[in-house]
């Protein structure tokens, strides 16, 4: 009897998955093109920069996979990110962003930090999963909170590998290519990795305005962040270092200072531009726009200058 039930529950997890899998086909397709590269003219600047969690785009057919609302969904989001870089784009510095929602891939992860589930149906040979893989927070996330998940049942492999190979590798590919064109033009490359934050931490207390994080100085060099640091002070901002997020994988397996490839993760307070309850932008959004652009430019110019003095 027991062995008749579990070979009931396996098939109905097997037709689950397989209709999961159809779905995801659908959902990718209506994504289209999963990375936009903004970029006026060939790149002049050492400076890169990437949003890879501004992507807002939803497909109906993903949705349908999902337990959650669309506004729920989108908490994950670093909203509107790319409004504040884009305009940058005109002084020649290359800008990719994410045009899917990293509630569908985290491209800011590991490519092996997969869901516990589905390693458990991959057999040997996997790494173990991570502590964030193991909570729902891996590549592919399963959980948006400890206690809310996404789908209403595990997902397999598959559904994984897939988006893997249409959304996390194109992204990575172009970035890789991105910074080592900037490295052989000028010499070395700058990655500004650029997300945003809740305004407060889970116990209720707000959070600085700006985190800038290096791994703990193992992405960039100590005058890259100090620099980067002042600028953001000297337009008034609260800033901190790596506390609480000190970045993520991409900072972490970019940032080669030793191989003249430096990543700075920047954190921006949703409190400073977003409404929470709407997720529209609020009243500070114009002077926060300005603000960026003053910073990127004032960052990008230190760099060029740095270029010009170590090419005299």
């Amino acid at each position: 009897m027991w062995h008749g039930e579990y070979r009931q529950n396996y098939k109905t997890l097997m037709v689950c998955q397989r209709l999961q899998c159809k779905l995801d086909r659908l959902a990718l397709d209506e994504i289209g093109t999963p990375v936009s590269l903004l970029l006026a003219g060939q790149p002049s600047t050492p400076v890169v920069l990437s949003s890879p969690h501004c992507g807002r785009n939803y497909p109906k057919a993903f949705q349908a996979q999902s337990l959650l609302s669309l506004f729920q969904l989108r908490q994950s989001e670093d909203c509107y990110i790319d409004h504040l870089l884009t305009p940058l784009r005109k002084l020649g510095i290359p800008f990719l962003k994410a045009n899917f929602p990293r509630i569908l891939v985290d491209v800011n992860r590991s490519a092996d930090e997969y869901s516990l589930q589905a390693l458990h149906h991959m057999g040997d040979g996997r790494p173990q999963p991570t502590q964030r893989a193991r909570l729902g927070f891996g590549v592919v996330p399963t959980r948006l909170g400890l206690h809310m998940d996404i789908y209403p049942h595990d997902i397999c492999a598959d559904l994984i590998g897939y988006r893997l190979k249409t959304l996390y590798r194109p992204y990575h590919d172009a970035l890789k290519n991105l910074l080592h064109s900037a490295k052989d033009q000028c010499g070395h490359a700058v990655l500004l990795d650029c997300h945003s934050m809740p305004g407060s931490d889970q116990s209720g207390e707000k959070r600085t305005d700006i985190v800038l994080g290096n791994r703990y100085g193992a992405a960039c060099r100590p005058k890259t962040i100090a620099f980067i640091e002042h600028v953001f002070t000297s337009l008034g901002y609260r800033v901190r270092r790596n506390d609480p997020y000190a970045g993520g994988f991409i900072t972490e397996h970019y940032g080669r200072p030793h191989m003249n490839i430096e990543a700075v993760q920047i954190e921006i307070n949703k409190d400073l531009y977003l409404n929470p309850l709407s997720l529209e932008k609020n009243e500070g959004w114009d002077k926060l726009t300005n603000n960026m652009q003053t910073a990127i430019v004032q960052i990008n110019n230190y760099f060029a200058a740095r270029d010009t003095v170590a090419a005299q």
